[in-house]
């Protein structure tokens, strides 16, 4: 599914582990934002907006699925190459 342009995300789960309990923050997101698209993610709290962000922005890993960002695999990345990424191709402007 991967593709040259926008943010392209195939089958992507995450997964906490708290302890005891395991939080399933995303479930099988498939998602296509071509180059130039603007897209709002709104929901509750809770309901995975800011992890969803975090595994785009290379802040985060999926537990499952695979994300593409201009046709980089960044889910393939190691810790090195993902903060060349977050150095190069992402800013951030948090909420808090």
């Amino acid at each position: 599914m991967a593709t040259d342009d926008g943010v392209v995300l195939e089958r992507v789960s995450k997964t906490y582990d708290m302890g005891a309990v395991q939080v399933q923050a995303l479930t099988d997101i498939d998602l296509h934002v071509p180059e130039g698209e603007f897209v709002l993610f709104l929901g509750p709290s809770g309901s995975g907006k800011t992890t969803l962000m975090n595994i785009v922005g290379g802040l985060d890993v999926a537990t499952e699925g695979r994300v593409w960002v201009h046709g980089r695999e960044i889910t393939a990345l190691n810790d090195q190459q993902l903060t060349e990424y977050r150095r190069t191709d992402v800013g951030f402007i948090f909420q808090f």
